[in-house]
Protein backbone atom coordinates (compact mmCIF):
# COMPACT_ATOMS: atom_id res chain seq x y z
CA UNK A 1 0.00 0.00 0.00
CA UNK A 2 2.59 2.14 0.65
CA UNK A 3 4.36 1.94 -2.57
CA UNK A 4 0.94 2.28 -4.18
CA UNK A 5 0.98 5.39 -2.38
CA UNK A 6 4.20 6.74 -3.12
CA UNK A 7 3.14 6.56 -6.93
CA UNK A 8 -0.24 7.87 -6.57
CA UNK A 9 1.62 11.20 -5.03
CA UNK A 10 3.19 12.05 -7.55
CA UNK A 11 -0.43 12.95 -9.34
CA UNK A 12 -1.08 15.37 -6.51
CA UNK A 13 2.80 16.83 -6.78
CA UNK A 14 2.57 17.19 -10.86
CA UNK A 15 -1.00 18.64 -10.33
CA UNK A 16 0.26 21.10 -7.29
CA UNK A 17 2.92 22.42 -9.57
CA UNK A 18 1.16 23.16 -12.27
CA UNK A 19 0.58 26.69 -10.23
CA UNK A 20 -1.18 28.78 -7.62
CA UNK A 21 -4.40 29.90 -10.28
CA UNK A 22 -5.42 25.90 -10.38
CA UNK A 23 -5.39 26.06 -7.03
CA UNK A 24 -7.52 29.14 -6.60
CA UNK A 25 -9.86 27.64 -9.45
CA UNK A 26 -10.53 24.46 -7.52
CA UNK A 27 -10.63 25.65 -3.95
CA UNK A 28 -13.97 27.45 -5.31
CA UNK A 29 -14.91 23.86 -7.18
CA UNK A 30 -14.38 21.66 -4.24
CA UNK A 31 -17.10 23.65 -1.90
CA UNK A 32 -19.53 22.54 -4.26
CA UNK A 33 -18.92 18.97 -2.61
CA UNK A 34 -18.74 20.88 1.02
CA UNK A 35 -21.06 18.77 3.76
CA UNK A 36 -22.40 22.53 4.49
CA UNK A 37 -23.20 23.09 0.97
CA UNK A 38 -25.44 20.43 0.61
CA UNK A 39 -26.94 20.94 3.49
CA UNK A 40 -27.98 24.34 2.35
CA UNK A 41 -29.28 22.47 -0.85
CA UNK A 42 -31.57 19.89 0.56
CA UNK A 43 -33.59 22.18 2.45
CA UNK A 44 -34.18 24.60 -0.57
CA UNK A 45 -34.98 22.36 -2.78
CA UNK A 46 -37.30 21.17 -0.08
CA UNK A 47 -38.68 24.36 0.71
CA UNK A 48 -38.64 26.23 -2.52
CA UNK A 49 -38.42 23.30 -5.45
CA UNK A 50 -40.47 20.16 -4.29
CA UNK A 51 -40.64 18.76 -0.98
CA UNK A 52 -40.72 14.74 -2.17
CA UNK A 53 -37.75 15.42 -4.04
CA UNK A 54 -35.70 17.10 -1.54
CA UNK A 55 -36.27 14.33 1.34
CA UNK A 56 -34.92 11.93 -0.91
CA UNK A 57 -31.78 13.81 -1.91
CA UNK A 58 -31.56 14.21 1.80
CA UNK A 59 -31.91 10.33 2.25
CA UNK A 60 -28.91 10.08 -0.47
CA UNK A 61 -26.31 13.02 1.13
CA UNK A 62 -26.74 11.72 4.83
CA UNK A 63 -26.85 7.91 3.28
CA UNK A 64 -23.73 8.52 1.29
CA UNK A 65 -22.29 10.76 4.70
CA UNK A 66 -22.91 7.61 6.97
CA UNK A 67 -21.44 4.99 4.91
CA UNK A 68 -18.57 7.35 4.62
CA UNK A 69 -17.94 7.96 7.97
CA UNK A 70 -18.15 4.42 8.67
CA UNK A 71 -15.39 3.52 5.31
CA UNK A 72 -13.27 6.15 6.94
CA UNK A 73 -12.52 4.98 9.87
CA UNK A 74 -12.70 1.25 8.65
CA UNK A 75 -9.51 1.77 5.97
CA UNK A 76 -8.27 4.84 7.90
CA UNK A 77 -6.08 5.84 5.29
CA UNK A 78 -3.93 8.71 5.14
CA UNK A 79 -4.04 12.43 3.38
CA UNK A 80 -1.26 12.75 0.85
CA UNK A 81 0.09 15.94 3.45
CA UNK A 82 0.10 13.66 5.69
CA UNK A 83 2.92 11.21 4.26
CA UNK A 84 4.84 13.73 2.18
CA UNK A 85 6.19 17.18 2.46
CA UNK A 86 6.14 17.99 -1.02
CA UNK A 87 2.27 17.94 -0.93
CA UNK A 88 0.77 21.31 0.37
CA UNK A 89 -3.18 21.08 1.46
CA UNK A 90 -4.62 23.99 0.89
CA UNK A 91 -7.64 23.33 2.83
CA UNK A 92 -7.51 21.43 6.24
CA UNK A 93 -9.11 17.92 6.89
CA UNK A 94 -9.35 16.07 9.97
CA UNK A 95 -10.80 12.82 8.89
CA UNK A 96 -9.15 9.73 6.55
CA UNK A 97 -8.69 10.50 3.78
CA UNK A 98 -10.33 7.04 1.96
CA UNK A 99 -12.47 7.42 0.34
CA UNK A 100 -12.87 10.74 -0.30
CA UNK A 101 -16.02 12.09 1.04
CA UNK A 102 -16.19 15.33 -1.64
CA UNK A 103 -16.41 12.55 -4.25
CA UNK A 104 -18.90 10.55 -2.75
CA UNK A 105 -21.16 13.09 -1.41
CA UNK A 106 -20.75 14.77 -5.20
CA UNK A 107 -21.94 11.39 -6.57
CA UNK A 108 -24.70 10.45 -4.52
CA UNK A 109 -26.34 14.04 -4.60
CA UNK A 110 -25.92 15.22 -8.23
CA UNK A 111 -26.36 12.01 -9.30
CA UNK A 112 -29.10 11.72 -7.70
CA UNK A 113 -30.55 15.05 -9.27
CA UNK A 114 -29.60 13.63 -12.56
CA UNK A 115 -32.02 11.25 -11.72
CA UNK A 116 -34.65 12.66 -10.48
CA UNK A 117 -34.35 15.16 -13.79
CA UNK A 118 -34.26 12.38 -16.24
CA UNK A 119 -32.89 15.31 -18.88
CA UNK A 120 -29.38 14.75 -21.35
CA UNK A 121 -28.43 18.21 -20.03
CA UNK A 122 -28.69 17.43 -16.71
CA UNK A 123 -26.87 14.05 -16.49
CA UNK A 124 -24.04 16.04 -18.39
CA UNK A 125 -24.08 18.88 -15.91
CA UNK A 126 -23.95 16.37 -12.95
CA UNK A 127 -21.00 14.10 -14.80
CA UNK A 128 -19.03 17.28 -14.83
CA UNK A 129 -19.73 18.73 -11.94
CA UNK A 130 -18.86 15.24 -9.94
CA UNK A 131 -15.30 14.92 -11.82
CA UNK A 132 -14.53 18.92 -11.50
CA UNK A 133 -15.20 18.18 -7.21
CA UNK A 134 -12.90 15.03 -7.23
CA UNK A 135 -10.53 16.43 -9.48
CA UNK A 136 -10.53 19.20 -7.04
CA UNK A 137 -9.86 16.88 -4.43
CA UNK A 138 -6.28 15.96 -5.68
CA UNK A 139 -5.23 19.92 -6.89
CA UNK A 140 -6.19 20.35 -3.03
CA UNK A 141 -3.61 17.72 -1.67
CA UNK A 142 -5.90 16.29 0.52
CA UNK A 143 -6.82 12.88 -1.88
CA UNK A 144 -5.26 10.41 -3.46
CA UNK A 145 -6.30 9.44 -6.82
CA UNK A 146 -7.40 6.02 -5.19
CA UNK A 147 -9.91 7.78 -2.20
CA UNK A 148 -11.17 9.86 -5.18
CA UNK A 149 -11.83 6.42 -7.33
CA UNK A 150 -13.33 4.79 -4.78
CA UNK A 151 -15.88 7.56 -3.43
CA UNK A 152 -17.09 7.66 -6.74
CA UNK A 153 -17.57 4.19 -6.92
CA UNK A 154 -19.21 3.64 -3.54
CA UNK A 155 -21.68 7.45 -4.57
CA UNK A 156 -21.88 5.73 -7.72
CA UNK A 157 -23.43 2.37 -6.41
CA UNK A 158 -25.50 4.11 -3.78
CA UNK A 159 -27.26 6.09 -6.62
CA UNK A 160 -27.93 2.82 -8.61
CA UNK A 161 -29.45 1.23 -5.43
CA UNK A 162 -31.38 3.84 -4.75
CA UNK A 163 -33.14 3.81 -7.81
CA UNK A 164 -33.38 0.42 -8.05
CA UNK A 165 -35.25 -0.24 -4.75
CA UNK A 166 -36.17 3.33 -3.52
CA UNK A 167 -39.77 2.95 -4.56
CA UNK A 168 -40.39 -0.55 -2.55
CA UNK A 169 -39.04 0.85 0.39
CA UNK A 170 -41.42 3.52 -0.45
CA UNK A 171 -43.92 1.58 -0.59
CA UNK A 172 -43.28 -0.37 2.25
CA UNK A 173 -43.42 3.01 4.34
CA UNK A 174 -46.45 3.47 3.39
CA UNK A 175 -47.87 0.54 4.89
CA UNK A 176 -46.38 1.27 8.13
CA UNK A 177 -48.29 3.95 11.17
CA UNK A 178 -46.65 7.24 11.70
CA UNK A 179 -45.13 5.78 14.79
CA UNK A 180 -43.47 3.06 13.31
CA UNK A 181 -41.50 5.40 11.03
CA UNK A 182 -40.55 7.36 13.70
CA UNK A 183 -38.95 4.69 15.22
CA UNK A 184 -37.67 3.11 12.00
CA UNK A 185 -35.93 6.86 11.41
CA UNK A 186 -34.21 6.57 15.14
CA UNK A 187 -33.40 2.65 15.05
CA UNK A 188 -31.66 3.44 11.78
CA UNK A 189 -30.02 6.48 13.25
CA UNK A 190 -28.97 4.00 16.41
CA UNK A 191 -27.57 1.74 13.72
CA UNK A 192 -25.13 4.08 11.75
CA UNK A 193 -23.52 5.54 15.27
CA UNK A 194 -23.14 1.44 16.14
CA UNK A 195 -21.43 0.72 12.66
CA UNK A 196 -19.04 3.81 12.97
CA UNK A 197 -18.06 2.79 16.67
CA UNK A 198 -17.92 -0.83 15.75
CA UNK A 199 -15.28 0.35 13.10
CA UNK A 200 -13.36 3.06 14.84
CA UNK A 201 -12.75 0.42 17.46
CA UNK A 202 -10.77 -1.91 15.00
CA UNK A 203 -8.16 -2.44 15.42
CA UNK A 204 -7.82 -2.39 19.39
CA UNK A 205 -5.61 0.02 20.62
CA UNK A 206 -4.63 1.82 16.85
CA UNK A 207 -3.05 4.65 17.01
CA UNK A 208 -2.08 7.50 14.03
CA UNK A 209 1.29 6.57 13.24
CA UNK A 210 3.79 9.42 14.51
CA UNK A 211 4.73 10.80 11.09
CA UNK A 212 1.13 11.04 10.17
CA UNK A 213 0.54 13.83 13.66
CA UNK A 214 3.67 15.21 12.75
CA UNK A 215 2.70 16.42 9.04
CA UNK A 216 -1.11 16.78 9.23
CA UNK A 217 -1.31 19.15 12.92
CA UNK A 218 -4.25 18.90 14.92
CA UNK A 219 -6.92 16.29 13.50
CA UNK A 220 -8.79 13.78 15.12
CA UNK A 221 -9.48 11.32 12.82
CA UNK A 222 -11.18 8.68 15.10
CA UNK A 223 -13.87 11.14 16.47
CA UNK A 224 -17.45 10.28 16.42
CA UNK A 225 -18.58 14.06 15.58
CA UNK A 226 -18.92 13.24 11.93
CA UNK A 227 -21.40 10.45 12.51
CA UNK A 228 -23.13 11.37 14.61
CA UNK A 229 -23.78 15.07 13.12
CA UNK A 230 -25.03 12.18 10.42
CA UNK A 231 -27.49 9.85 12.07
CA UNK A 232 -29.12 13.16 14.40
CA UNK A 233 -30.11 14.93 11.01
CA UNK A 234 -31.21 11.64 9.68
CA UNK A 235 -33.62 11.08 12.26
CA UNK A 236 -34.57 14.45 12.95
CA UNK A 237 -35.55 15.01 8.66
CA UNK A 238 -37.08 11.86 8.31
CA UNK A 239 -38.98 11.78 11.45
CA UNK A 240 -40.23 15.10 10.85
CA UNK A 241 -41.77 14.30 7.31
CA UNK A 242 -43.46 11.30 8.77
CA UNK A 243 -45.07 13.19 11.36
CA UNK A 244 -45.36 15.99 9.32
CA UNK A 245 -47.44 13.98 6.65
CA UNK A 246 -49.40 12.26 9.39
CA UNK A 247 -50.40 15.97 11.21
CA UNK A 248 -51.52 17.60 7.79
CA UNK A 249 -50.16 16.53 4.78
CA UNK A 250 -47.25 17.57 2.95
CA UNK A 251 -45.73 20.78 2.00
CA UNK A 252 -46.34 22.16 -1.32
CA UNK A 253 -43.54 23.57 -2.69
CA UNK A 254 -45.00 25.99 -5.55
CA UNK A 255 -45.61 29.51 -5.45
CA UNK A 256 -44.73 33.04 -6.22
CA UNK A 257 -40.88 33.76 -6.40
CA UNK A 258 -41.11 36.19 -3.52
CA UNK A 259 -43.12 33.31 -1.20
CA UNK A 260 -40.10 30.84 -2.32
CA UNK A 261 -37.34 33.55 -1.51
CA UNK A 262 -39.21 34.28 2.13
CA UNK A 263 -39.26 30.68 2.53
CA UNK A 264 -35.59 30.04 1.77
CA UNK A 265 -34.67 32.88 3.84
CA UNK A 266 -37.30 32.41 7.07
CA UNK A 267 -35.48 28.94 7.05
CA UNK A 268 -32.19 29.57 6.79
CA UNK A 269 -32.41 31.86 9.71
CA UNK A 270 -33.72 28.74 11.82
CA UNK A 271 -31.37 26.61 10.63
CA UNK A 272 -28.39 28.74 11.39
CA UNK A 273 -30.26 29.92 15.00
CA UNK A 274 -30.29 26.23 15.95
CA UNK A 275 -26.48 25.34 14.37
CA UNK A 276 -24.88 28.51 16.20
CA UNK A 277 -27.27 28.55 18.88
CA UNK A 278 -27.12 25.26 20.31
CA UNK A 279 -23.38 24.92 18.92
CA UNK A 280 -22.30 28.29 21.84
CA UNK A 281 -24.54 26.60 24.43
CA UNK A 282 -23.74 22.50 24.39
CA UNK A 283 -20.02 21.20 25.45
CA UNK A 284 -17.50 19.87 22.75
CA UNK A 285 -15.55 18.44 25.08
CA UNK A 286 -15.81 14.93 23.74
CA UNK A 287 -17.72 13.03 26.67
CA UNK A 288 -20.95 11.31 26.39
CA UNK A 289 -23.25 14.17 27.26
CA UNK A 290 -21.23 16.20 24.28
CA UNK A 291 -22.02 13.43 22.20
CA UNK A 292 -26.00 12.77 23.00
CA UNK A 293 -26.32 16.87 22.84
CA UNK A 294 -24.29 16.58 19.38
CA UNK A 295 -26.74 14.39 17.96
CA UNK A 296 -29.44 16.38 19.95
CA UNK A 297 -28.69 19.36 17.96
CA UNK A 298 -28.60 18.13 14.65
CA UNK A 299 -31.76 16.05 15.27
CA UNK A 300 -33.21 19.80 16.38
CA UNK A 301 -31.99 20.90 12.71
CA UNK A 302 -33.26 17.70 10.56
CA UNK A 303 -36.83 18.22 12.58
CA UNK A 304 -36.55 21.99 11.84
CA UNK A 305 -36.33 21.57 8.13
CA UNK A 306 -38.99 18.98 7.57
CA UNK A 307 -41.51 19.83 10.05
CA UNK A 308 -41.12 23.06 12.05
CA UNK A 309 -39.92 25.08 9.21
CA UNK A 310 -43.37 24.16 6.67
CA UNK A 311 -45.96 25.15 9.69
CA UNK A 312 -43.75 28.29 10.45
CA UNK A 313 -44.27 28.79 6.41
CA UNK A 314 -47.77 27.97 6.76
CA UNK A 315 -48.56 31.01 9.05
CA UNK A 316 -47.08 33.07 7.77
CA UNK A 317 -49.18 32.76 4.43
CA UNK A 318 -45.85 31.70 2.15
CA UNK A 319 -47.11 27.94 1.66
CA UNK A 320 -49.43 25.42 2.27
CA UNK A 321 -49.43 21.90 3.78
CA UNK A 322 -51.90 20.01 2.29
CA UNK A 323 -52.92 16.38 2.67
CA UNK A 324 -51.84 14.25 -0.64
CA UNK A 325 -51.50 11.07 -1.52
CA UNK A 326 -48.54 9.49 0.57
CA UNK A 327 -45.18 9.93 -1.63
CA UNK A 328 -41.31 9.38 -0.40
Amino acid sequence: MDHIREIEIIVNIALQNLGGWLQSIMKIITMLGDEIFFILIMPAIYWCIDSAVGVRVGVMLLLGTGFNNIFKLLFRGPRPSWISDKVKAVVHESSFGLPSGHAMSAATVWGWLAVEFKQRWATISAIVVIFLIGFSRLVMGVHFLSDVLLGWLLGGLLVLAFAKWGKDISHWLKTLSCGAQVGLAFASSLLMILLALAARSIPIGWQMPEAWLTRAGEVNPLSPNGILTTAGTWFGMLAGFAWLRKLKGTLQSDGAFLQRLARLLSGLIGVLAIYLGLGQLFPNSGDLLSMLLRYLRYGLIGLWVSFLAPQLFERLKIAKIKPVAQQF
